[in-house]
């Protein structure tokens, strides 16, 4: 059970989280007057030490886990708040809080938490999710890679792809299609080692994120590492896949946030023929609606999020339709607030150039934008 917090207890936890960027974060990211893609090991553990002592660690993740078990609502809130830096939508806080878990982590059994989750919160690492292909286009009834079984184990053949935050995770979960006698496919998971006999290769998008591809040809992974029974990884997937949309959409509206603050201030320095910017109506026009804008992605998101934790019906097309409209929101203000800099936008000063890339690597991750599309479409046509 989530906790549930008062409005003044998660006031205070925005302080907490906003204080550790400011303090620590920012400063770090600005490594002697040199802006890092990256922040080394080091000190990304010496911030999760000083995020654990405010009780804030694997965000989501049961306490008896050694996690913050807070709600979703609760942590789109400060993932907002996490993501105001440079490197703060793939990586809030510089991983400060540790990794991402996914609730049906739930469905485990004893000997798989002892084994896998708790040691990984412990690290501060996280959990990757091996779901897309190459081919599928983002839909999980097309997905191919496929087990046998053989007495105690599956013998998994094909590839996945598009795989995040894989080099920040302990462990794995992977979906496959278990076959049975008759040939029909059944979605399952199962939990992945970091193991050298899997074949893995690297690629850079945009030169700001790295992504890998897993390649299995008769890989073998025993029974005891199933989540939940076999034919239960559809339903599994679609709880992960609305909560992580919620998760990227707030981290969305967060680097839209830092990034309008970034055009106010610019409009009110920047003179041209004669005076600032921001007496310009375009330009304050351009601002006036970044404002409206984002209020209304950032009460969508919250909305949607409500709606998971109160497990509703219609929860997972919130989930979509805040990710849609968050992400959207987000690209229009980066690009506004990169427009109004001009060319000072892409000095890499100042991380619009980033948040610029990555937002549009966003819009294709978990889902892409024409497949949400397509989704509410067929709810009223």
């Amino acid at each position: 059970m989530t906790e549930l917090l008062v409005d003044k207890e998660i006031e205070m936890l925005k302080r907490t989280v906003h204080g550790l960027i400011r303090d620590h974060v920012t400063s770090a990211e600005h490594s002697p007057g040199k802006y890092v893609k990256g922040l080394p090991d080091e000190v990304i553990d010496q911030l999760q030490t000083i995020a654990r002592k405010s009780g804030l660690q694997a965000l989501g993740a049961k306490r008896e886990w050694g996690g913050a078990e807070l709600s979703l609502v609760v942590r789109a809130i400060l993932l907002e708040e996490a993501s105001q830096h440079r490197l703060g939508l793939f990586h809030p806080a510089a991983d400060a809080y540790g990794g991402e878990f996914p609730s049906f982590l739930e469905k485990c059994t004893n000997e798989q938490i002892e084994m896998y989750v708790k040691p990984a919160i412990k690290r501060g690492k996280g959990c990757y999710m091996a779901v897309w292909e190459e081919q599928e286009d983002n839909l999980l009834e097309n997905l191919s890679t496929s087990a046998v079984k053989e007495a105690d184990e599956w013998i998994i053949n094909g590839q996945k792809a598009f795989i995040q935050h894989m080099d920040q995770s302990a462990f794995g979960v992977i979906l496959v299609n278990c076959l049975s006698e008759d040939g029909m496919g059944q979605p399952t998971l199962f939990l992945l080692d970091h193991d050298e006999s899997m074949v893995k290769t690297e690629t850079v998008l945009i030169d700001v994120q790295t992504t890998h591809n897993l390649h299995f040809n008769h890989y073998c992974i025993h029974d005891n590492r199933r989540i939940g029974a076999v034919g239960e990884g559809d339903r599994l997937v679609k709880q992960w896949l609305a909560e992580a949309q919620i998760e990227l959409a707030a981290k969305s509206i967060g680097i839209a946030v830092k990034a309008l603050e970034y055009g106010k201030q610019y409009a009110k320095l920047r003179i041209t023929r004669g005076k600032p910017l921001a007496e310009f109506p375009s330009i304050r026009t351009m601002l006036a609606k970044a404002v409206i804008n984002l209020q209304a992605a950032r009460l969508i998101v919250r909305d949607a999020a409500k709606k998971i934790d109160n497990r509703e019906t219609d929860a997972d097309l919130s989930a979509q339709m805040a990710k849609l409209l968050a992400i959207d929101t987000a690209a229009k203000i980066i690009d506004d607030v990169l427009q109004i800099h001009g060319g000072a936008g892409f000095a890499g000063d100042l991380p619009i150039e980033r948040w610029y890339k990555e937002i549009r690597i966003a819009r294709m991750n978990l889902q892409k934008s024409e497949t949400i599309i397509d989704r509410v479409a067929e709810t009223i046509l």
